[in-house]
């Protein structure tokens, strides 16, 4: 393992002190893009709340490492700060629920950001490698067996979890140079951060939109839909303000198992439920419907699965997808995943263009083709376009 001075901050004045000296290191051994690089993770917990809670914060530079404590402190300013810095980049590895845990604690939003997970995709074939797998393939070394499943929120904490801890902001710096490079060579640094920029922009559900991401809410016809519209609307809010998992109060099948019953009695909505959901909320689920039922104008209809003719056109397109990746030694699920094929299917279908998605840095490598094939099959086959 890389030698590093460790710090453990478990006070203000310890984790003032100790981001203090990190800051100075960082700034003294800049990368080879001459900006401060901080390496940066999170331990949490969120098995049985809605929120993840924070159990530790850890962070690397050249010659330090700060493990955080949450638990005791209360004066994050100087955390804060460091990760707001526009002259710190923060070296991350797949850092999405990451940003959920500084959101949710901390009110704030670390950047500027490198994501080593994201950048693997763009420099061979796996779409998400996992951090050990990185840290073999670009400095050779084996980490031992990671403990993931640990309760990060006891106290005292292990040797072997805080090991684990180190070891996830340890080889940060060294990937994010070799990767970096090769982006540079390759002629893809644009198209990482483009890509990057993408999955960074929070376009998460709110409480009245949540019922669109349903899987089965396709089900839903008519008034049914104002159903499940405010069924996961209240869940959401359930669900929050209990600090729960969603499936802890109830489940997504159950809410359109709701929203479609004919026969809407207290007996039929606790037979759509668990019997601990039946017990505590079967007033207010006939409730919600029967004021949903009120209402005259129908929501938004959430997607319906792709017929046959679209499905075959997503088949085609996801072979050019893939043949370009593989072409470029790209992941393939970069220009073939699934999902964006479909909303590229459907958005040609609305708006007679691409989706989004295929018209930033993937239209000069598949957006014409795509364009052509999904016209095409406009042409000559109209349930393509149903």
């Amino acid at each position: 393992m890389i030698s590093r001075r460790i710090s453990f901050a478990d006070s203000n004045a310890a984790l003032e002190l100790a981001l203090g000296r990190l800051t100075e290191d960082a700034r003294n051994t800049c990368s080879e893009t001459g900006m401060a690089t901080v390496a940066l993770d999170t331990e949490f917990i969120r098995t049985r709340t809605f929120y993840p809670i924070a159990a530790l914060y850890q962070l690397a530079s050249a010659n330090e490492v700060v493990i955080i404590d949450p638990l005791p402190i209360d004066d994050w300013r100087p955390f804060t700060d460091l990760l707001e810095s526009n002259e710190i980049l923060k070296l991350m590895h797949s850092c999405s629920e990451d940003l959920e845990v500084f959101a949710r604690h901390l009110d704030t939003r670390p950047g500027p950001l490198f994501d080593t997970q994201v950048a693997a995709a763009f420099l061979g074939s796996n779409f998400s490698p996992g951090y050990a797998e990185l840290v073999r393939a670009c400095t050779g070394v084996e980490l031992g067996k990671h403990h993931t499943r640990s309760d990060w929120l006891a106290r005292p904490l292990a040797d072997e979890q805080i090991e684990y801890a180190i070891e996830d902001v340890t080889y940060l710096a060294e990937i994010h140079a070799k990767q970096r490079r090769d982006l540079e060579r390759l002629g893809r640094i644009d198209w990482f951060q483009s890509e990057l920029d993408e999955r960074l922009v929070i376009n998460g559900a709110t409480d009245d939109t949540y019922y669109l991401g349903v899987r089965s809410a396709w089900r839903c016809e008519g008034k049914q839909i104002n159903r499940l519209k405010a069924l996961c609307a209240w869940r959401e809010q359930r669900a929050k303000q209990r600090d729960l998992p969603r499936g802890h109060v109830i489940s997504d099948e159950e809410l359109v198992d709701l929203a479609v019953l004919r026969d809407v009695a207290p007996a039929k909505v606790r037979e759509c439920v668990a019997p601990a959901a039946a017990r505590r909320y079967t007033d207010d689920l006939l409730s919600i419907m029967a004021d949903a039922d009120e209402l005259e104008e129908v929501a938004t209809a959430p997607p319906r699965p792709l017929s046959r003719a679209q499905t075959k056109v997503v088949k085609r397109l996801k072979t050019v997808g893939a043949n370009k990746a593989s072409e470029l030694d790209l992941a393939p699920e970069l220009l073939s995943r699934r999902r964006d094929l479909e909303g590229c299917v459907r958005s040609f279908q609305e708006t007679g263009d691409l989706s989004p998605a295929f018209l930033g840095w993937r239209y000069p490598l598949v957006g014409e083709e795509f364009a052509s094939i999904l016209a095409e099959s406009m042409q000559t086959d109209p349930d393509a376009g149903a």
